[in-house]
């Protein structure tokens, strides 16, 4: 590497927030630093490991601690590159062998779609081949990741906790997919009022989240919701449409670096996943009508996403829950009119 220093400018997703922050990457000779508003970390140049180039997409950076730093493209990450070698990436691969297969599964598979009816259509494709237990492998590392970064355990009582599972254990029996449900309560530390499902069925509920509801009712509600995005499964197309040019490139060049770089961005991505307008209205009106089914009015859904919103707004506030779960009117309105 040239002793000059190169400074890149991007954002850094370190898993302690669930937003990106706006960071600057400096190297010099074999070290680089990362600087926020909030932090600096310093790194040893050979331990970072650099997605490919594609076109003129931006590039990602794995960091030792986990993190990853985006940035418009740049010569010196060819370089980077070049000289960092990729025992590492194998490494990683070769200890979580389940990880490595759902990886592998979902870059062959998109491969063969070649992206003739568009990304999105091609991640549902994609989603729907996946064996549910290599779905599932993906789902439990996000969770051991995510408690080292955002999570503490849980205070609710367990008597709480276990009428709540008994709730939600009732909730999804008999549904047509074959998955393992299994529910998480977490204290949000961090990201404060959340739930959210990761791929193979598992759904983590924050003591915040359970707080705010009001009644058992308005938990199953939010709770019925991410049973939808499992269903669908919108979190694993999220998650395949947006690491599929570090996996497609992988895939042609044999570089375990850029798999590992898309695989290991998987929990961030999958915690911090802004689901569609069309993702979030299907969840919904999935939601509806299996809270029906089980003599619960979707007015609960309206009632406790309102509130949400009402809090966020006195609190002057973006809650973790409203930036992947945007509320509407539109939303609330359906709701409402499901339970006449």
């Amino acid at each position: 590497m040239s002793q000059a220093i190169v400074s890149l400018e991007g954002q850094y997703f370190g898993g302690r927030q669930p937003v990106p922050l706006p960071a600057t990457l400096l190297f010099s000779g074999r070290e680089a630093s990362l600087i926020s508003t909030t932090m600096a970390k310093k790194f040893t140049v050979s331990k970072l490991q650099a997605s490919p180039r594609v076109g003129r997409a931006d590039r990602f950076i794995a960091l030792p601690s986990g993190g990853q730093f985006q940035c418009a493209d740049h010569p010196l990450l060819d370089r980077l590159r070049q000289e960092v070698r990729s025992e590492g990436a194998v490494n990683w691969l070769e200890q979580r062998v389940s990880v490595a297969i759902a990886a592998i599964v979902i870059m062959v598979s998109i491969l063969a779609g070649g992206y003739l009816y568009g990304l999105p259509a091609v991640a549902e494709h994609v989603a729907a081949t996946i064996p549910i237990e290599n779905e599932a492998a993906l789902g439990k590392q996000a969770l051991i990741w995510l408690d080292k970064q955002w999570f503490e355990p849980t205070k609710i009582e367990r008597h709480v906790e276990k009428d709540i599972r008994e709730r939600f254990t009732a909730l999804h029996a008999g549904l047509p997919m074959d998955v393992r449900y299994q529910l998480e309560f977490r204290s949000g530390k961090h990201i404060g009022v959340n739930a959210f499902a990761l791929p193979g069925g598992t759904i983590v509920v924050t003591d915040e989240m359970i707080k705010l509801a009001t009644s058992t009712d308005e938990l199953m509600a939010v709770l019925a919701h991410e049973i939808g995005h499992v269903e669908m499964p919108h979190t694993l197309r999220h998650l395949i449409q947006n690491s599929v040019i570090a996996t497609v490139t992988a895939a042609i060049t044999a570089d375990a670096a850029s798999l590992t770089v898309a695989v290991a961005g998987a929990p961030t991505l999958v915690a911090g996943a802004k689901y569609s307008r069309e993702f979030e209205a299907e969840s919904d009106e999935f939601a509806f009508e299996l809270l029906k089914d089980h003599g619960i009015s979707p007015a609960a859904f309206a009632t406790i996403m309102e509130r949400l919103a009402k809090g966020a707004d006195e609190a002057e506030q973006s809650f973790a829950f409203l930036s992947s779960h945007p509320i509407t009117a539109e939303r609330v309105k359906r709701a409402r009119s499901a339970a006449e």
